[in-house]
């Protein structure tokens, strides 16, 4: 698999956001009908990703990341992706047609002023990286990453993408679904304010810092679709 973030990074979204208004259906992602709304005067649309987005995927990435980790890890895990890495990586996946199949999707959140201002990599296989064989048996799918950027955070944007990943899973025979986030995360409580559950911890090595990720999960990803 082509690696383009720390999954256990990406529970970086900020809190439930307000403010969601004149919504419009525009398109349709497999399941998912593609959304417009509108947040302070400002159009955001949620689409699924293409290979041009891969600029800003790496800028909202490493952009959260320094909001959310700054001061609470060591310097050197913040800096072992920098924009230029993770854009390439981005471009080997996109080129080795990683999002081409039913395995996972990735959905990006565009504002019509900022272009894309976050994404969701959605429906990866657990038993690839969960140690405990119990969660991945139950929770065989999860949120691989989701970044919102910092100025983009609190707005309902991460919320959207989650209920935007459930809808294409659904589609796709999915019942439940999970989540891994840094145990030093500030924002992982966002996921228990949308209904997850904790499920268990495991070690993780960020470039050489030994933590820990919680592993969140929902038992009934249908009760995400209201989100979308």
């Amino acid at each position: 698999a082509v690696v383009v973030s720390d999954p256990a990074v990406g529970g970086e979204v900020g809190v439930e956001g307000v403010g969601t208004v004149e919504t419009r259906q525009i398109g349709v992602i497999g399941y998912h009908h593609e959304v417009e709304w509108h947040i302070g005067g400002v159009a955001v649309r949620i689409r699924v990703a293409r290979r041009e987005d891969c600029q800003n995927l790496g800028e909202v990435i490493v952009g959260a990341n320094r909001a959310a980790f700054d001061g609470r890890v060591p310097e050197q895990c913040l800096l072992a992706l920098p924009v230029s890495t993770s854009v390439a990586n981005w471009k080997r996946a996109f080129d080795s047609g990683a999002f081409d199949s039913d395995e996972q999707v990735l959905l990006v959140a565009e504002a019509a002023s900022d272009g894309v201002v976050a994404f969701v990599l959605a429906g990866g296989y657990t038993a690839k990286v969960f140690r405990d064989r119990d969660i991945s048996d139950m929770y065989p799918r999860e949120i691989v990453s989701l970044h919102v950027a910092p100025g983009w955070q609190h707005r309902g944007v991460g919320r959207s993408l989650i209920g935007a990943s459930a809808d294409w899973l659904i589609a796709r025979q999915a019942k439940t679904l999970a989540v891994r986030v840094l145990e030093l995360n500030p924002n992982r409580a966002f996921y228990a304010r949308l209904g997850a559950q904790e499920l268990g911890l495991q070690p993780y090595d960020w470039a050489g810092f030994a933590t820990r990720e919680v592993i969140y999960g929902w038992p009934d990803i249908s009760r995400l679709r209201r989100f979308a």
